[in-house]
């Protein structure tokens, strides 16, 4: 049975994303070619430009847009496990899940406007008005600014993002430690008892999350391309 015009539709350009979010991870936006992402996809330039108008431009965009989301980062009690969630379930996703970590490439690349530093302006915002209300419920040492805290929590996050890709694999424990650093100087000894601040919720979250599917296939790639298999980390931080 065929399937209806729409939902072909909407799956074209779903497999057209996937593959340029592969070859965007790997070569960056610049090397990237519209005739790699179409080869890859086994589509012609005629589909790839009926859904990306402006080329890859317009496919770089959809892929950062798709790939930096705050999923995780729902209301918890402490407000700032919150903060710690959003931070280590990206950290999480990104090695693994394609349309992440080509997400994070693409929002270092400081020639593009469209779509460099897509992160800061989406996250900062976002991780300030969760501090704030960590302030407002009593969860912060006195004198803690929420917007000067997010914007240094979101920019440690990027630059170890950044940091991390020599060895992609070990983002989620640089991200954890950060995170400990940045914790234990604004959260109360008492909230600083209540947080879970290892790698291993990371790996949690994200098996609750809508890329649960896309991650296990992730770890699963890992291990057929590393001969054993996947395991993440469960790498405990102090606080």
């Amino acid at each position: 049975m065929r399937q209806p015009v729409q939902r072909r539709s909407i799956d074209k350009r779903r497999d057209l994303l996937a593959a340029a979010a592969r070859v965007f991870a790997e070569k960056g936006f610049y090397r990237t070619t519209v005739e790699d992402i179409t080869t890859l996809a086994g589509v012609g330039r005629g589909a790839f430009y009926h859904y990306f108008n402006n080329g890859k431009s317009d496919a770089a965009t959809a892929v950062v847009t798709e790939g930096f989301t705050m999923d995780a980062a729902v209301p918890q009690i402490p407000r700032i496990q919150s903060v710690v969630d959003a931070s280590i379930a990206l950290a999480t996703l990104t090695p693994v899940v394609p349309v992440v970590k080509a997400a994070a490439r693409l929002a270092t690349e400081q020639d593009h406007p469209a779509f460099y530093g897509h992160l800061i302006r989406l996250y900062i915002p976002q991780v300030t008005e969760l501090i704030q209300q960590a302030k407002e419920l009593g969860e912060l040492q006195p004198g803690v600014d929420p917007a000067l805290t997010a914007e240094a929590w979101v920019m440690l996050y990027s630059g170890t993002d950044q940091h991390a890709r020599l060895d992609y694999r070990r983002l989620p424990e640089k991200i954890a430690a950060a995170n400990a650093v940045i914790v234990r100087g604004i959260v109360t000894p008492e909230t600083a008892l209540q947080l879970d601040m290892s790698v291993a919720r990371g790996d949690w979250l994200v098996r609750q999350s809508r890329w649960a599917e896309e991650y296990l296939q992730g770890l699963e790639a890992a291990a057929s391309a590393n001969g054993g298999p996947a395991q993440p980390s469960s790498t405990a931080i102090d606080v």
